[in-house]
């Protein structure tokens, strides 16, 4: 007697169902895009202890909304921090506000010495500095 029977038919040598690689993956991918989807973009977020005059640290150099956004969109990244140079050539630094906007507030970096060789580099290779601006910034001039 012979058996028509596809009983083996989507099981590996041991027996057990063998899984679709498609019908694995695609419930994680989904619950990847539904993180992502809640990822807020940073935004530029100016707060009062940098403003010109507060005495406070050091002064924020950029000037509306939409030019700090800009920078924060364009910048070279150290982690949560981020780096970039304004139009008029001033070293500025965004931290993170750990708020669920996700905003970012801006200050010009003071020393030089503060900002990390690696960022310098990469300032350098971006043409957001010169060769002479990076090598005075590394020597800690400003």
């Amino acid at each position: 007697m012979c058996s028509t029977s596809n009983s083996g038919e989507g099981h590996g040598s041991s027996g057990s169902p063998q899984t679709n690689l498609e019908e694995y993956i695609y419930p994680n991918q989904v619950s990847i895009n539904e993180l992502l989807s809640d990822v807020v973009p940073p935004t530029y977020v100016p707060i009062r202890k940098h403003e010109p005059g507060s005495n406070w640290g050091s002064e924020n150099p950029i000037k509306t909304q939409a030019e700090g956004q800009r920078l924060l969109d364009t910048g070279i990244h150290d982690g949560k921090e981020v780096y970039n140079v304004t139009d008029e050539g001033k070293v500025v630094k965004f931290m993170p506000d750990n708020t669920p906007q996700n905003g970012y507030h801006a200050y010009e970096v003071s020393k030089p010495r503060d900002i990390p060789s690696s960022i310098l580099r990469r300032l350098l290779e971006a043409n957001k500095i010169s060769r002479a601006e990076y090598s005075r910034l590394l020597r800690g001039k400003k």
